[in-house]
């Protein structure tokens, strides 16, 4: 099943956009065909909602970066659908199942879900995000099956990293924020692999 990109609403309030960058040069390295496979093969999540919504619970990044990339439909996958429930009960279940993040670019939240872009194109850049995917990618710590574990991650490099990654070099908040991820300060957070 097909989307709209513009029409998958964010259960996110930002993006790490050195991730969304990374994502979107792998796309429009691939052939049309390639492409085709490869976002066949990723559907993004969703979850059906009232009044004809349907929200994005997983994904945000590649979503964005479809967008970028000047696609109009990408592939979805319905986790569930809520569409017959009213707003409040919709926002209650997407709490349960940890399918909301409503927290902002610096670190400010929970917000209300009304507060959510009405799109991926409307999502802000926090750079902490793109300091957490990076230390991941670096192998700071294990990619899992927990919801916004990322986020979780960029909690912790906001409030611990010195180094700004936006307003001091990136690659010296990566660095630093690489040792801090192997400290015993980070040792409940998901995917922590322990000192090196």
């Amino acid at each position: 099943m097909k989307r709209k990109v513009l029409d998958l609403r964010p259960t996110q309030l930002t993006v790490g956009m050195k991730e969304v960058d990374f994502r979107l040069k792998r796309l429009k390295g691939m052939k049309s065909h390639e492409l085709e496979k490869y976002l066949s093969e990723r559907p993004i999540p969703v979850v059906l909602a009232p009044n004809d919504r349907t929200y994005l619970i997983d994904h945000h990044h590649l979503a964005r970066a479809c967008w970028e990339a000047g696609l109009d439909e990408i592939h979805v996958e319905v986790k569930a659908d809520f569409s017959r429930q009213s707003f409040s009960e919709l926002w209650e279940h997407m709490r349960k199942n940890h399918w909301i993040f409503p927290y902002d670019q610096w670190g400010n939240g929970p917000h209300d879900p009304v507060q959510l872009p009405h799109s991926v194109k409307c999502m802000a850049d926090d750079p902490y995000r793109s300091l957490a995917w990076r230390v991941r990618e670096e192998g700071g710590y294990e990619k899992v099956a927990v919801p916004f574990s990322e986020f979780r991650w960029a909690t912790f490099f906001r409030k611990e990293v010195k180094k700004h990654p936006v307003f001091d070099h990136f690659e010296e908040a990566v660095t630093e924020a690489l040792e801090l991820c192997r400290t015993t300060a980070a040792k409940d957070l998901p995917g922590f692999i322990g000192k090196a």
